[in-house]
């Protein structure tokens, strides 16, 4: 348990990193970076949390399904569900120009108040798994 526990706190330290990346983003007024470094920072701690859990490998990639399958642990997970339908929206269109309709590019695309709001969800996400691996 005890190298379940340590992987579990690698995976938040950097899902942490990932929300201060997220910060200096938005003082830098990169909106879209600021999005999807939420977005990662959501998804390494559920990732870190399943593995706490005994998961193996995790594969997916979508936070909202990621907390489908925490919350089979834990069931305040659940309660970040359109959380994860938010995050979930800036996994690929905010990097890929090509997943946007044209002319649109992604950094001109996304404002400040959605990435404080990302910020924010993936926060709630990442506390939540903190809480539930302390249970």
């Amino acid at each position: 348990m005890k190298h379940r526990t340590e992987e579990f706190e690698r995976w938040v330290k950097q899902a942490r990193h990932e929300l201060e990346a997220a910060r200096k983003d938005i003082e830098n007024r990169f909106f879209a970076d600021a999005c999807y470094s939420a977005e990662q920072a959501a998804q390494k701690a559920l990732k870190g949390y399943l593995y706490l859990k005994g998961a193996r490998s995790v594969w997916k990639h979508s936070v909202k399904e990621l907390l489908d399958e925490c919350t089979k642990f834990d069931p305040a997970f659940a309660a970040h569900a359109d959380a994860g339908r938010v995050l979930d929206q800036y996994y690929i269109p905010t990097r890929y120009p090509d997943a946007l309709a044209p002319p649109a590019v992604p950094f001109e695309s996304y404002t400040e108040t959605q990435a404080k709001e990302s910020i924010v969800l993936a926060m709630q996400i990442v506390e939540t798994g903190e809480h539930s691996m302390k249970e």
